[in-house]
């Protein structure tokens, strides 16, 4: 297992600011959990199900490829206790996003 966190600059409500993932040995995502500006947090995979948020394809081997070309985005790894923390902490939202609004 490997564990990244992406962090992304920007000022959208409606996107992610850190996303945290567990990565298999293929380096597909497992486990993720997602940080918006205004503090509401996701989390996906393992005994939250919802796989179909995952990504669907897999972290490249060189984490710098991630990064975009203006540096709005940096990846790097993580401890797996770190990544464990984040998991245990985050607050399931059982309708997704958009229950929020409902």
């Amino acid at each position: 297992m490997e564990y990244v966190l992406t962090e992304w600059d920007h000022d959208l409500d409606d996107e992610p600011c850190l996303i945290y993932s567990e990565l298999d040995d293929g380096r597909m995502e497992r486990r993720k959990v997602e940080f918006f500006q205004n503090g509401i947090c996701f989390s996906y995979g393992g005994e939250r199900g919802n796989e179909g948020a995952l990504s669907d394809v897999p972290f490249p081997e060189d984490l710098r490829k991630i990064t975009g070309q203006a540096g709005e985005c940096r990846a790097k790894t993580i401890s797996c206790q770190l990544f464990q923390e984040i998991w245990n902490q985050a607050q399931e939202c059982p309708d997704g996003f958009m229950g929020m609004f409902f």
